[in-house]
């Protein structure tokens, strides 16, 4: 994973760092304060392993090389968010977001939505022309969150398991306003 540099959070009590296996403890610390996650997604209670898994986890034809962890710090030093993500992926000039969660003490303060636009801006100035992410059909608060963040559902993936349940996924795409040369911004 890369290390340097990290998008900036668009707040100024938060901050953002990369994560790596050396903070398994803390993210795994974070993933117990969300259990609803779980229980939306899997139908049970969160692993004992999950921040694991989640270092370790790739989509088909991802590449460590272009996985990100990134970790949302409160002022005091407190591990309140996580976001994961892939460089090129599905394709070169796109950007895929696997999980955004916030800590229940921070949610709807605006922290998910400046997290998201400041990530969709690093994606743009690295060069991509889109970000993409999936949503379980059960996460109903995720769906209203990235369609007011103006995603738009590009489609529907087939069931498939998901610890105990088996849910179909919505994909979803939100292009990114690309620079001209005059600096106007058109749509990528």
């Amino acid at each position: 994973m890369e290390k340097n540099p990290v998008f900036q959070v668009d707040d100024p009590e938060y901050r953002a760092r990369w994560l790596d296996r050396s903070d398994t403890c803390i993210l795994q610390d974070l993933l117990d304060r969300c259990p609803d996650y779980a229980e939306i997604v899997e139908g049970q209670g969160v692993s004992p392993t999950a921040a694991e898994e989640l270092f370790e986890s790739l989509p088909p034809g991802g590449s460590y090389s272009n996985k990100m962890v990134a970790g949302i710090i409160h002022p005091e030093r407190k591990l309140v968010g996580v976001l994961e993500g892939m460089r090129s992926y599905p394709e070169q000039d796109i950007w895929w977001i696997g999980l955004l969660l916030l800590d229940p003490t921070v949610r709807h303060r605006w922290l998910g939505r400046r997290v998201a636009e400041s990530f969709i801006e690093y994606a743009g100035g690295s060069g991509a022309k889109a970000v993409m992410l999936g949503v379980v059909e059960d996460n109903l608060d995720a769906l209203h969150f990235w369609s007011q963040n103006r995603f738009a559902l590009a489609g529907e993936a087939e069931p498939r398991q998901f610890g105990k349940k088996t849910q179909s996924v919505y994909v979803m795409r939100r292009n990114i306003m690309a620079p001209t040369p005059e600096g106007n911004r058109i749509n990528a």
